[in-house]
């Protein structure tokens, strides 16, 4: 059915939960997975302006949200590897949700799994959640975890 699933995760409880979830999915169905982290561009613009020049550089910043990302995607690859699951992890940066569709576009997955940390109201309006932005614009099949 799905042979190849992409999880979007950001290392929250919620994507772990998505990450659990689309490892059994695999495995009962034989599928491969591509977990991915995406380091926000927001975030990194952010982080720079406020803490270059308080003792960090922007190399530094940098630096960590690398280790960061590559921590939760390899965390997600051991968690798949233990199940008995293929897993690719890719760390990629940009707007997330575009990062995210593209990457599935590349990699062939014929389903994107992501967490959804359940804002809504005036909050979604204003900033917009990833897992929105990914439902209204995929042409892929999307599930989302709560």
């Amino acid at each position: 059915m799905y042979r190849k699933i992409l999880i979007a995760t950001d290392g929250s409880e919620v994507s772990k939960a998505a990450e659990r979830g689309g490892m059994k999915l695999a495995k009962s169905l034989g599928s491969e997975v591509v977990v991915l982290n995406v380091i926000n561009e927001m975030a990194i613009s952010k982080a720079i302006a406020a803490l270059v020049g308080r003792g960090f550089t922007e190399e530094d910043l940098r630096r960590t949200l690398k280790d960061s990302a590559e921590e939760i995607v390899m965390e997600a690859t051991k968690m798949g590897e233990d199940s008995g699951v293929r897993v690719d992890p890719l760390i990629r940066e940009g707007d997330p949700a575009l990062r995210i569709l593209e990457t599935a576009a590349i990699e062939g997955a014929d389903l994107i799994l992501v967490g959804c940390h359940g804002e809504g109201g005036i909050t979604s309006n204003l900033i917009g959640s990833v897992a929105q932005k990914v439902l209204n614009w995929s042409e892929t099949t999307v599930m989302v975890v709560r």
